[in-house]
């Protein structure tokens, strides 16, 4: 088995994961993109989350739907 350094730490890792964003190989503290600070994971959220605009329509109240006020 191959003994690898942890590219975030320098620890010294027989089992390394590689991330999925920037291909680096980490140790076990460090596998998840927000563990090692991948840079690639900001620019891939901003474009997966950039091109949809969520819009979401408030749900009507208890008095609304009471006193019949319409928001629609």
């Amino acid at each position: 088995m191959k003994i690898v350094n942890c590219t975030y730490c320098g620890d010294e890792t027989d089992l390394p994961f590689e991330c999925n964003y920037c291909k680096d190989q980490f140790c076990a503290d460090h596998r998840l993109p927000e563990e090692h600070r991948c840079v690639k994971l900001t620019s891939i959220r901003a474009k997966r989350f950039g091109e949809k605009k969520v819009i979401r329509r408030q749900k009507r109240g208890f008095l609304d739907k009471v006193f019949g006020k319409n928001r629609d």
